[in-house]
């Protein structure tokens, strides 16, 4: 039990110093941890803690940083008042620095929203760190919290054929009840990640069916082929599925005024124009489409 005051203030000091170091060393993991999508599809961790644990953690300790301020400034504002109006009696002194301290607060929050230089540069890492967790296409998810969907439901979305992806997991010894489990559910029940799940079932896609003669709409596009992971696929992959000469698609998106090598990521091109990638299957599909990029 805490014997005095001064007990309490000596307990309170070294929480908020225990918190701090504890918020710096979560607030550095969570500055290069993957993107979310990936660190769920791949089980990411770091010392036996995934994100979600890792963000639990430094939301607590933040928690308890404001808490325990609180406290310390209750338990030293008598010294805290002195010092302010000691300050108070050098006039200029106090005024200068609320005003300097003010000024560096306002113009960083400023810079943060607008993403100016060099505080965009602190984003611009962030970005670079997280994304350098996928050296390999698999790595990514073919869509964002992929592995909370069925069997049956992401065979249906992404055009796989069901019952040879089922045949093909209990081939392969995997423990589950049929195709209405999830990819985590069946991922945790065998000790694998969603990705090994996927990477089973994605051998077998189901064959395309032909483009109409007289092309698609837009709804017809977006009915088929959103949310099935354009972005990740190259132009290649792209004209082989929906049954189209490559060079046939580089001369459609050409007249159209967009370039996209064969080997070229959808998601990248899209990018490089400002679009969306189902966008450029749309220029492929259909009739006299054309994006305002």
């Amino acid at each position: 039990m805490l014997r005095n005051k001064q007990s309490s203030r000596s307990l309170t000091a070294f929480i908020v110093t225990w918190a701090f170091v504890i918020l710096t060393i979560t607030g550095l993991v969570l500055y290069v941890v993957p993107q979310g999508r990936v660190a769920y599809w791949t089980h990411w961790s770091l010392l036996g803690l995934g994100k979600e644990q890792w963000g639990d953690v430094h939301m607590m300790f933040g928690g308890i940083f404001i808490f325990t301020g609180i406290i310390h400034l209750y338990f030293n504002w008598k010294p805290f008042k002195k010092f302010l109006a000691d300050r108070v009696k050098g006039k200029l002194q106090l005024k200068q620095e609320f005003v300097i301290a003010m000024t560096f607060s306002v113009v960083i929050v400023v810079m943060s929203i607008f993403h100016i230089p060099p505080v965009s540069w602190v984003f611009d890492l962030n970005q670079t760190l997280k994304d350098s967790w996928v050296t390999s296409p698999e790595l990514e998810p073919p869509f964002g919290h992929a592995e909370e969907v069925s069997l049956a439901g992401i065979s249906r979305r992404m055009g796989l054929d069901l019952e040879q992806g089922v045949a093909a997991l209990q081939r392969e010894g995997f423990d589950f009840t049929g195709p209405q489990d999830s990819l985590e559910k069946i991922a945790l029940a065998n000790n694998v990640t969603p990705m090994d799940v996927y990477a089973v079932i994605s051998r077998y896609e189901k064959k395309s069916e032909p483009v109409p003669a007289s092309g698609m709409t837009i709804e017809d596009v977006e009915a088929r082929y959103a949310g099935t992971g354009l972005g990740r696929k190259t132009l290649a992959d792209v004209c082989k599925s929906v049954q189209i000469g490559i060079t046939n698609c580089e001369e459609r998106l050409s007249v159209k005024g967009f370039k996209v090598a064969s080997d070229e990521k959808l998601k990248q091109a899209a990018e490089r124009y400002e679009i969306n990638p189902i966008d450029v299957l749309k220029m492929l599909l259909v009739n006299d489409y054309k994006p305002d990029s």
